[in-house]
């Protein structure tokens, strides 16, 4: 008997009866496309990720839309997509993205890897490990941080790995890049505004300023955007714990939870624009043998928005977790 006709009889035997058999349970999986530049990480049916690593500087078009290396994010209930990719209000902001405007070596010249001027460019080199089972999923990857010449300024060994969350309609995505200069010693700076770890909302936000925010207690409870600058000593909105984004995408709330490390270099400098980016930044020093380990959590959830209380419970859970490391 054939597997088919044998699930076929199975089933029938089962409507006859009267039993409901369990659906097949739900698991992650990649799907790579080398030649797209696209790895497409799924949840059963769904779309969860996708990771963007095309590069192509054939044309002017092309290179510009391939310029940098992000991840696509997608409603963790509906599937659908909830980051902003080329093109729409600030072209260069797209999905989880990381980059320093400006990345200085010492006595030399100064790149650009977040608007990816002059050349400057993200280049995914190699999958260092792809896993997924049915409650975990990782990628490692090595991308280099690239002069217009193609001489890489920053190796970069990003991991990026997602659990669902117990008890939500969400997923937890740790973040994870080791940076490593390969141009000597290097100054990562900038402004609040244009480094750091970041995460852009769709384009279709940017056209109502939809986004609206949630705070620690001891933060300000605006829910419209502090556009802060950073004038002021010190600047105002820095060193929380953690920060939420709210919005609307398709006729859904969306809510990502960005928590961030108190391991990491301080002051941490929090922004937040209505349109629908927000992460934080600091300035530090990288070297050969100096290397940097970013490490973030966000937590995208579809529903109602989380209230202060849950957010700050998640977010003492992500501290211990690092503690145990």
């Amino acid at each position: 008997m054939s597997t088919r006709l044998g699930i076929g009889l199975g089933c029938v035997i089962s409507m006859a009866l009267g039993l409901v058999l369990p659906a097949a349970a739900e698991e992650f999986a990649w799907h790579t496309d080398q030649e797209a530049g696209v790895s497409k990480l799924t949840f059963g049916d769904k779309l969860v990720l996708k990771y963007m690593f095309a590069y192509d500087p054939s044309t002017k078009d092309s290179l510009h839309d391939t310029y940098k290396v992000y991840h696509h994010v997608y409603g963790p209930g509906s599937g659908e997509l909830i980051t902003k990719g080329p093109g729409g209000l600030y072209t260069h902001h797209r999905g989880m993205y990381v980059g320093w405007n400006k990345t200085q070596v010492e006595g030399g010249k100064t790149y650009d890897f977040w608007h990816c001027k002059d050349g400057a460019h993200l280049l995914h080199v190699a999958f260092v490990e792809q896993v997924a089972t049915a409650d975990r999923a990782s990628m490692t990857s090595e991308i280099h941080w690239n002069s217009a010449a193609g001489d890489p300024i920053v190796r970069e060994l990003r991991t990026v790995t997602v659990h669902p969350e117990p008890g939500m309609q969400a997923y937890r995505i740790d973040w994870s890049s080791k940076l490593e200069s390969k141009a000597g010693n290097l100054t990562l700076t900038g402004d609040r505004q244009h480094a750091g770890f970041q995460f852009r909302a769709a384009q279709e936000v940017a056209e109502t300023n939809g986004a609206r925010f949630i705070r620690p207690a001891n933060a300000p409870q605006a829910a419209e955007a502090i556009q802060v600058g950073d004038a002021g000593d010190p600047p105002a909105h820095i060193n929380f714990e953690w920060f939420a984004q709210t919005f609307e995408v398709g006729g859904k709330r969306y809510t990502v939870e960005y928590f961030d490390n108190p391991q990491l270099p301080k002051p941490s400098l929090f922004s937040e624009r209505p349109y629908g980016r927000f992460g934080t930044f600091f300035t530090t020093k990288l070297g050969s043998d100096q290397p940097l380990h970013l490490q973030y959590r966000l937590i995208v959830s579809e529903g109602d928005a989380p209230a202060v209380k849950e957010i700050q419970s998640r977010y003492d859970a992500f501290v211990k977790d690092l503690a145990n490391q």
